[in-house]
């Protein structure tokens, strides 16, 4: 079950803080990550940089956050960890988050290929679903391997 909301703005338990995938994502954060099996979590605390004039949280931040989770749950879905790119994402949204709101993405890896790695995520905000996401990545090769060929 999604976490529930919290009067403060306190992260919920079992999540820790996620390093940030690049310059991109440092300006997005902070994110959480919660291993599940199967899959992961990612959560984030909405603030206002993540908003719309609505105000409420922007369709392209969910779209974020559903790729980002669900990337993060597509390389740790085999050991050692992938590098994966995204080659499909389809985001359905269904509802909204406010500034303060605790969200979360909520991945389960369909299947984990050995060059394709299929994955489905559901955001809930406040015990309920925001949106729904189909994501499909592209298997680069180990994360090690790949890291080692570019010296980073």
């Amino acid at each position: 079950m999604p976490a529930q909301p919290s009067s403060d703005n306190a992260i919920p338990a079992g999540f820790e803080r996620m390093p940030p995938f690049g310059p991109f994502h440092e300006l997005l954060g902070p994110m959480y990550l919660k291993r599940t099996e199967g899959g992961c979590i990612v959560g984030l605390r909405v603030e206002t940089k993540h908003c719309n004039l609505g105000p409420m949280m922007y369709g392209g931040m969910v779209c974020t956050l559903a790729d980002t989770a669900a990337t993060w749950a597509s390389k740790h879905s085999r050991s050692p960890p992938l590098k994966v790119l995204t080659t499909s994402l389809s985001v359905g949204m269904m509802g909204n988050a406010a500034p303060g709101d605790w969200v979360e993405a909520r991945v389960e890896i369909l299947r984990s290929g050995r060059s394709v790695v299929f994955s489905s995520c559901h955001v809930w905000c406040n015990g309920k679903p925001i949106a729904q996401a189909s994501a499909q990545f592209q298997v680069m090769g180990e994360a090690a391997a790949a890291a080692a060929a570019t010296g980073s």
